[in-house]
């Protein structure tokens, strides 16, 4: 298992969600009264979680999830608004944690190796099917080398292609359309986060703030959050 340094350890930071609850309630609750619709009757965020079940999560993955990911769950809550649609919740289900997206089975997070940059994704497919036996010889322009493994582990072979594909990261938000959201927690860029199209083989690219720079979980969250309340106004 790979151990992931937190964002906030290697940075040296601490980070700041003070506040940032009670904001989102305030915004979600003023689009509600401006479109004259009633209050959910459901909780607007998910618990948040302890000490010991962050603990639990982590010794369950044998990894240290970044700092800020960690620090919103036991502050802000376990799931609830959040770019571009919502966050997905991580919850205890059947006694293993696992993170659910539209009350689907748990998504659980593989923590075997780092997470592959699409730039290194056809040489991790390559080697996967190396040592598999099977020497690649034609790369599909868009789906890469997802007919060899459907050749090497059969009908598995999609499964094992994706599940490889998003080792070690968090399927973190819904985006809609068959967006999604991915937190990096295993790897050199551990706190970071990609968004994936609703493609077979789309490239992960980097959430960036408007000056160019990669978004951590605190940042993307809060520039989603002073969006939102520029635009309920």
């Amino acid at each position: 298992m790979f151990m992931a340094a937190s964002t906030g350890e290697v940075m040296g930071t601490q980070t700041d969600w003070s506040g940032v609850r009670e904001r989102v309630i305030a915004v979600v609750e003023a689009e509600h009264r401006a479109h004259g619709s009633e209050p959910s009757p459901h909780p607007i965020f998910e618990p948040v979680l302890t000490a010991a079940e962050i603990a639990e999560v982590e010794a369950q993955y044998g990894v240290a999830l970044p700092e800020e990911y960690r620090t919103f769950l036991a502050e802000v809550g376990a799931g609830g608004p959040g770019p571009a649609i919502e966050l997905t919740s991580l919850r205890r289900v059947d006694g293993r944690w696992g993170w659910v997206w539209d009350e689907g089975e748990p998504l659980l997070l593989d923590p075997s190796g780092p997470f592959v940059e699409t730039e290194d994704w056809a040489d991790q497919q390559r080697a996967t099917l190396r040592t598999a036996g099977h020497e690649p010889t034609t790369r599909d322009e868009e789906e890469d080398y997802l007919d060899a493994y459907y050749e090497v582990f059969g009908e598995a072979g999609e499964s094992v292609w994706y599940e490889e594909r998003v080792r070690g990261a968090i399927h973190v938000s819904d985006n809609g359309c068959g967006m999604t959201g991915w937190l990096i927690v295993v790897g050199p860029h551990s706190g970071e986060l990609r968004n994936r199209d609703c493609a077979t083989n789309p490239p992960f690219e980097p959430y960036l703030d408007a000056r160019g720079n990669r978004h951590t979980f605190h940042s993307w969250y809060l520039e989603w959050l002073e969006r939102r309340e520029r635009e309920a106004g």
